[in-house]
């Protein structure tokens, strides 16, 4: 195997690796906020509501994340990074209100009920009753929907989004050296994935143990 190709690219690639980063984090956060609302909005008890949310999460987990990624890029005219964002953000937030309802759902109706028998509110009970239990049902399920938008963002390339898969390809183009490209790619593809794992894992001790 050849490697040389790799460091004389070292700055293309790490540009590719901080972009995909950038997705990553832009994109967790923000599929976050907008999951967990569309989730508590759809286990509210306002029909209209549970209905609005049930119908944004059945339409974007259906929808494939490239046609997202198509329309809002070639469709709505947005530069690629604002699509490329927008788009797994939509996508992946689907998945995590999915999981934000049924984390809803495991948890007693009593506890809701006594939150507002000592006299706190809709949003006092959500904030400091039910957010810190859901927090620890839905941890493993979330951290694999962080895993999933992370693969996805390798679909941004198709919109010409310079990420890591989009260098890598180049290399490859430029120096035919498939099978080094690929095991770079993947090393460091696995290396994210570990991260979010550890920081999750992190944030699930540091929650039992409070």
């Amino acid at each position: 195997m050849n490697w040389r190709p790799f460091i004389d690219h070292a700055d293309v690639l790490w540009a590719g690796l901080f972009l995909t980063l950038k997705l990553m984090v832009f994109g967790i956060i923000g599929s976050s906020i907008v999951g967990v609302t569309v989730g508590a909005l759809g286990a509210s008890s306002h029909y209209f509501l549970r209905q609005l949310c049930a119908t944004y999460v059945e339409v974007m987990r259906n929808v494939p994340l490239v046609v997202k990624l198509f329309f809002l890029y070639f469709i709505l005219g947005l530069d690629a990074f604002p699509a490329a964002l927008l788009g797994l953000v939509i996508h992946q937030s689907a998945f995590i209100a999915d999981v934000t309802s049924a984390g809803f759902r495991s948890i007693p109706h009593e506890q809701s009920e006594a939150a507002f028998a000592t006299g706190l509110g809709g949003m006092q009970t959500f904030l400091y009753v039910l957010f810190p239990q859901l927090l620890r049902v839905t941890i493993p399920p979330f951290t694999n929907q962080a895993i999933e938008l992370l693969k996805n963002s390798a679909l941004v390339s198709l919109i010409g989004l310079q990420d890591l898969t989009f260098v890598a390809q180049n290399i490859q183009i430029e120096t035919y050296r498939y099978k080094e490209s690929f095991i770079v790619v993947t090393t460091l593809y696995v290396a994210l994935a570990f991260a979010i794992v550890g920081v999750m894992s992190a944030l699930q001790r540091r929650l039992r143990a409070r």
